[in-house]
């Protein structure tokens, strides 16, 4: 999805005119009409505090989707988990998430210990050097700001 796509479904679903989203992030009506149109791309440090204001990630805002509770990105719809209806799941993963329900009862911490492991392989595979310390002061940071782990939902 683009990010124009992107702004108008955020703003249409928490109810809003193109007014009150620009007072609500301190631009003007023009610039929001300009950003759905896809006319103009807001600056980072507005993607960033729309991002903050409405709780969602820029990386979302960008249309680049990752699972909102492992981080998994949701590249193409096998990635995706499922519904209670069977319609793709917009946030999660399929080995997070499958039937409208999560796979798995677990706690963030157990959930950066899952992630450990596939970092490990990714790491291998990609040469990289990240310690498995670094790597879960990196997930202990990350994910928290994940919508399954952030206590604002």
């Amino acid at each position: 999805m683009k990010t124009k796509d992107i702004l108008l479904n955020l703003r249409k679903n928490n109810k809003l005119s193109q007014d009150d989203f620009a007072e609500q992030i301190h631009v003007t009506r023009q610039a929001v009409s300009r950003w759905e149109n896809g006319d103009t791309m807001p600056s980072i440090d507005t993607l960033k505090m729309i991002a903050e204001h409405f709780h969602v990630s820029v990386d979302y805002l960008l249309g680049q989707q990752i699972c909102q509770s492992c981080g998994m990105p949701l590249e193409k719809d096998s990635d995706r988990g499922t519904e209670q209806d069977g319609r793709f799941s917009e946030e999660y993963c399929t080995y997070c998430y499958q039937k409208g329900a999560f796979t798995q009862t677990i706690t963030m911490e157990e959930q950066v210990q899952e992630n450990l492991k596939a970092l490990d392989e990714w790491n291998k595979e990609n040469g990289t050097s990240f310690t498995s310390q670094e790597s879960e002061e990196m997930l202990m940071e990350f994910l928290p700001t994940l919508k399954r782990w952030d206590k604002t939902y």
